[in-house]
């Protein structure tokens, strides 16, 4: 679990993992109130807004060499919400919190594409990506994780040491 615990500092911090069972079963209270807004403002919330599935794959690199490949299905609930201030989306963890972090998507002149922006809280660690909508309900993005992250897990390896995310989030509510 050690392990686990900066690896999902990669993609937020604060979340919280869930295996498809209890996914359906136990959904948070912020879940449920941001499905009501939602549905509520259905005409008035932009594409990206509502709540996200995160499923994400590691590649961890030595010299350029593939050493481990990282899977994690059902890794982390997301809130993404438009922040009424500004162009910006923010995004809160399932329950409608941003505890360890302060992530946000920005829109770009491509109307499928938003800058990901993610400053984890106390540190000087910045996570910074493209992400695409892709057909509307998912939304994909990929980077190497800060050396400060993998330094903290992989101290051990000797040489130049990559993890290497593919993230991708499957939009649970609204669906479009």
């Amino acid at each position: 679990m050690h392990f686990l615990f900066p690896i999902l500092l990669l993609s937020l911090l604060g979340c919280s993992i869930q295996n498809s069972k209890n996914n359906a079963i136990h959904t948070s209270a912020a879940e449920l109130n941001y499905q009501k807004y939602f549905k509520r403002n259905l005409n008035n919330i932009d594409l990206i807004e509502g709540i996200w599935y995160e499923y994400a794959v590691g590649s961890l690199y030595k010299d350029r060499l593939l050493l481990q490949r990282i899977r994690e299905p059902n890794r982390a609930t997301w809130i993404i919400i438009k922040d009424k201030d500004s162009k910006r989306y923010n995004v809160l963890n399932a329950n409608g919190k941003d505890n360890y972090y302060n992530a946000s998507f920005k829109p770009t002149s491509n109307k499928d594409i938003f800058s990901f922006d993610c400053d984890i809280k106390g540190t000087q660690t910045k996570i910074s990506s493209k992400a695409r909508i892709i057909e509307k309900n998912q939304l994909e993005m990929e980077y190497d994780a800060p050396k400060a992250l993998i330094s903290e897990n992989y101290d051990q390896l000797d040489g130049d040491v990559v993890l290497h995310w593919k993230i991708e989030w499957i939009k649970s509510f609204p669906r479009n």
